[in-house]
């Protein structure tokens, strides 16, 4: 059998002829050969992409969609409504004056000032007046309790009669007892006696009533000292008429401090710079000495031989801290100055207290004599049942012994 070789793509090379085909078939093969030779179409070589796999792991999609802002008229109006609202409101909410803050917060503030700006500030308009009266005590206790620590237990105020027990006050405003107990009542011409239907006469109420007139008076002659001017003597046995105004204001002043707290606190703010200034006079008012050579007047150098508390100027801040240092060298004051003469030598007023050397701190006393007082005043003038030939025996002084 016989084989003949023939190319393998005999048609490519062989023209294509359309003899045998329809004539309209002829010719729309003969338009897309036309047309096949005239374009060519191109293959991208490009390789396709690697399909993502979906992560398992994926967080869940968040609608985060917002609504649409809107822009109207009529929400531009209700915009400025509410905004309108918001101030209005704010403006209620602050504070226009310091009337407006909480009263605790306004009577802090208050403690921090001095007695007399306390009083300044009542000046100020009728509201501020109101509410200083209305927590008056409140706020003259914080004051003392910042400032006038020590003064306040060397100092403290008497009590009135009418806040003494009935029994007790009968007892205290009996004639016998009245006689028997009337030294301690011996007058002084700077210091008014105490109306006994007042105020309780008791020694310890006794004293504290003479210190508190004793302050006022040295405060009042502080300029005289300062400049060394002598101080109006009185001659034994009379008593002028501008004495007499000066000690009535003065019992006034404590009069109305044993029911006024904030009083009170001016006293002890009174006797707080006469004492500071008692001790700085040679600091801020030097003595001036002649000299004969030229005739001139200079300043001496020369401080007072005994500085007591050591105290500076800065000490000088309106508190009596200082009064709390080593006391021992200070003598204690167990005596009132019953003449004005004891003013040029007194150099700080400060009684009822004590300077301990075993426990080197000041020990303070008057707290609770007033009670001892009564308790003794009760037990030898009020009559016992059953016994009428008891004789009343003299009412001891509360206060301690003094040494020689």
């Amino acid at each position: 059998m016989s084989t003949s070789a023939e190319p393998l793509d005999s048609s490519i090379e062989s023209p294509i002829t359309f003899a045998g085909l329809p004539e309209e078939v002829a010719s729309t093969a003969s338009t897309l050969l036309l047309a096949a030779q005239e374009y060519t179409i191109v293959q991208s070589t490009r390789k396709p992409g690697r399909k993502t796999g979906i992560a398992e792991d994926d967080e869940p999609l968040v609608d985060t969609t917002a609504a649409m802002a809107k822009n109207s008229k009529k929400t531009r109006r209700l915009q400025k409504q509410q905004q309108k609202k918001q101030q209005r409101a704010a403006a209620r909410d602050r504070p226009e004056s310091f009337l407006d803050l909480p009263a605790e917060l306004l009577q802090d503030i208050l403690g921090y000032l001095r007695p007399s700006d306390v009083f300044r500030l009542q000046l100020l308009n009728s509201a501020t007046r109101l509410f200083i009266q209305q927590n008056e005590r409140a706020i003259a206790k914080d004051i003392m309790d910042r400032r006038y620590w020590v003064l306040q237990r060397c100092i403290p105020l008497p009590i009135r009669l009418e806040a003494v027990d009935e029994h007790t006050r009968v007892v205290l405003l009996n004639p016998r007892r009245e006689k028997m107990t009337e030294i301690h009542k011996k007058p002084y011409q700077h210091i008014k006696p105490l109306d006994p239907q007042e105020v309780c006469s008791c020694p310890s109420c006794l004293v504290a009533w003479n210190n508190l007139n004793v302050a006022l008076d040295f405060a009042y002659f502080q300029g005289h000292l300062n400049h060394r001017e002598p101080i109006p003597m009185i001659p034994r046995g009379s008593s002028p008429k501008w004495n007499s105004e000066l000690t009535e204001a003065h019992a006034q002043i404590v009069e109305k401090a044993i029911s006024s707290a904030l009083t009170y606190a001016a006293i002890l703010e009174i006797h707080l710079d006469s004492t500071v200034g008692t001790l700085l006079r040679q600091v801020r008012f030097p003595p001036q000495t002649r000299v004969h050579q030229h005739n001139k007047m200079i300043s001496t150098k020369t401080f007072h031989p005994s500085t007591l508390y050591q105290v500076t100027e800065r000490d000088a801040n309106g508190s009596d801290e200082f009064l709390e240092r080593d006391g021992a060298l200070v003598r204690p004051s167990y005596d009132v100055p019953f003449n004005r003469d004891n003013y040029y030598s007194l150099l700080a007023y400060v009684p009822n207290r004590k300077w301990s050397r075993d426990e080197r701190k000041w020990l303070y006393y008057a707290r609770g004599a007033h009670d001892r007082d009564l308790e003794w005043t009760r037990r030898w003038f009020l009559p016992k049942a059953g016994d009428d030939s008891s004789q009343p025996v003299p009412v001891p002084s509360s206060q301690p012994a003094m040494k020689t």
